[in-house]
């Protein structure tokens, strides 16, 4: 019976980690397709099919967000369960192998996406420096990053003297905000990764902690009760053959007595001789 219990917890547990696998290779999959958007929007020379890259790109990344936050939730799952199982579960081992192959594979998803975002952040400063150029050949490289850097910027006072220079400003602009978002990805990201590498969160080292505890006092205070009822069977018997020695020699005692009287009394009761 515990045998079928076994395998039927590690079947289930095998279905929950492949779908968690799929899930891994369906984000990477993903993140492929964001690095081609990525590289279409840098080269496109078409606003209409820059458009249309960019609006599946947001998609494809916030399909990608809440993918990756539900598989690291997943796994921390598998986690925490594993640290709560006792050390003789003959699941255990099965399920740690599967839980380091699975964290593994998602950092590395984490971390490849993230050299995506920060290569192609670099790219888009690379453009936009240029960019700013056209509008203002005689800005300073401290002034573009400045600009680069500001969470509102605001474009300091030039002379747009040609439809190049004021096209070069409206997309300065409009790619600012994609910058702004590439960076909160990747902080994002860096996150995701810094769970990913920590053994258990804040709260779960405590519950496994109190949940050992709890199941090794109940083992222990088991233990003691059993030698407890041992101890007092122990005391009973010896109890009991104490209070028999001491009743047989109350007996002994009692007889003796009751012999050396009636040896008395049989000697003081017998007739006198006469010579």
């Amino acid at each position: 019976m515990a045998y079928a219990q076994g395998f039927n917890a590690s079947g289930q547990f095998l279905e929950e980690t492949s779908a968690i696998e799929q899930g891994i290779h369906k984000a990477v999959i993903n993140i492929d397709r964001i690095q081609s958007l990525q590289s279409h929007i840098l080269v496109s020379t078409s606003t209409e099919k820059e458009g249309s890259y960019g609006e599946e790109r947001e998609t494809l990344m916030t399909e990608t967000k809440n993918l990756l936050l539900e598989l690291k939730d997943l796994i921390k799952k598998i986690e925490y369960e594993n640290a709560r199982l006792p050390k003789n579960d003959p699941n255990l081992g099965l399920r740690k192998h599967k839980y380091e192959n699975l964290r593994e594979k998602l950092s590395n998803a984490l971390d490849e996406y993230r050299n995506v975002e920060t290569t192609y952040m670099r790219q888009q400063k690379e453009r936009m420096a240029r960019q700013y150029r056209v509008v203002n050949p005689e800005a300073s490289q401290q002034e573009i990053d400045d600009y680069l850097a500001s969470d509102q910027p605001v474009f300091q006072q030039a002379v747009i003297r040609s439809d190049e220079a004021k096209a070069a400003l409206d997309d300065l602009q409009k790619r600012h905000g994609d910058i702004k978002q590439i960076e909160q990805t990747i902080s994002e990201l860096s996150v995701l990764l810094h769970e990913m590498q920590l053994q258990v969160e804040a709260q779960d080292p405590v519950l496994v902690s109190v949940g050992g505890d709890v199941n090794e006092t109940l083992v222990k205070a088991g233990k003691a009760n059993e030698e407890f009822i041992e101890v007092a069977r122990s005391a009973r018997k010896k109890k009991c053959i104490l209070f028999g020695v001491i009743i047989m020699t109350a007996l002994i005692i009692i007889i003796a007595i009751i012999i050396k009287f009636f040896s008395m009394y049989s000697n003081n009761s017998a007739p006198m001789s006469f010579l």
